[in-house]
């Protein structure tokens, strides 16, 4: 009997591709206690701490948000293969969808790298300027790589869309809207800079600020590739279904 209820369930889940694993009847807090990456969305969502049993309906109606787009937010970030159907991603405004990323442009250029660099220049005070210069400029590197990446969304994509949903198809599409070899750049150079920090760095007292560095660029890493989810996996195909239905 459990054998058959085991398949079941997997047939069901199988069956609905737009399984939500976060829902508008959940609790807030436990949402983000299953899935604890879900409370990097709260500053760019502008929502606070302290919402004590309030399911995620409750929190969103409170703070003006739109439902619709915390779900497609929280669940690709829940969960990588979250794939939304094309009425889970029109329930949402593209706009709203835009927004957001914008929002998280900001807050990685306005807190996670700044935080970062903070943490090198404690760690780097002693070392010899040869690692200084090497790590110094790997990072600046990586960072203006991330910063070119969001200015081509910023000055081409989004403007882009805003055209489309407010005068309809455009016949000259701007080149580039495919977001596979920057995210996979982007991905990789950070990898590169974790390792370099790993291998390379001279041993010495603050070993345990660089743990805790490590640990953020960690979290930075995953933040940034769940960016990635979002653009790939409701981004992307929302623009295509409304290139292939406005006129």
């Amino acid at each position: 009997m459990y054998f058959c209820s085991r398949i079941l369930i997997i047939k069901k889940m199988k069956k609905d591709d737009t399984y939500s694993f976060v829902n508008a009847n959940m609790k807030l807090a436990d949402a983000v206690a299953q899935y604890k990456n879900l409370i990097t969305l709260f500053p760019r969502l502008s929502i606070s701490l302290g919402f004590g049993d309030k399911t995620v309906s409750q929190v969103c109606e409170e703070n003006r948000i739109s439902l619709p787009l915390f779900l497609l937010v929280s669940n690709a970030y829940a969960q990588k293969d979250y794939n939304p159907d094309i009425e889970a991603l029109i329930a949402c405004p593209i706009i709203d969808i835009v927004n957001y990323l914008k929002a998280s442009h900001e807050d990685y250029l306005n807190y996670n790298f700044p935080h970062i660099e903070a943490h090198l220049e404690r760690i780097m005070q002693d070392w010899s300027p040869k690692y200084k210069t090497l790590i110094t400029n790997f990072y600046a590197d990586y960072k203006h790589e991330v910063a070119q990446h969001f200015k081509h969304e910023e000055e081409i994509v989004f403007p882009y869309i805003r055209q489309l949903v407010e005068k309809g198809k455009n016949k000259n599409r701007p080149k580039g809207i495919s977001f596979d070899k920057q995210h996979s750049e982007i991905e990789d150079k950070l990898q590169d800079f974790t390792n370099l920090l790993m291998k390379y760095i001279p041993a010495d007292n603050r070993q345990r600020e660089l743990i805790n560095m490590l640990m953020d660029i960690f979290m930075l890493a995953e933040d940034i590739e769940n960016h990635t989810i979002m653009e790939d996996k409701v981004l992307i195909p929302y623009i295509k279904y409304l290139e292939s239905h406005v006129s």
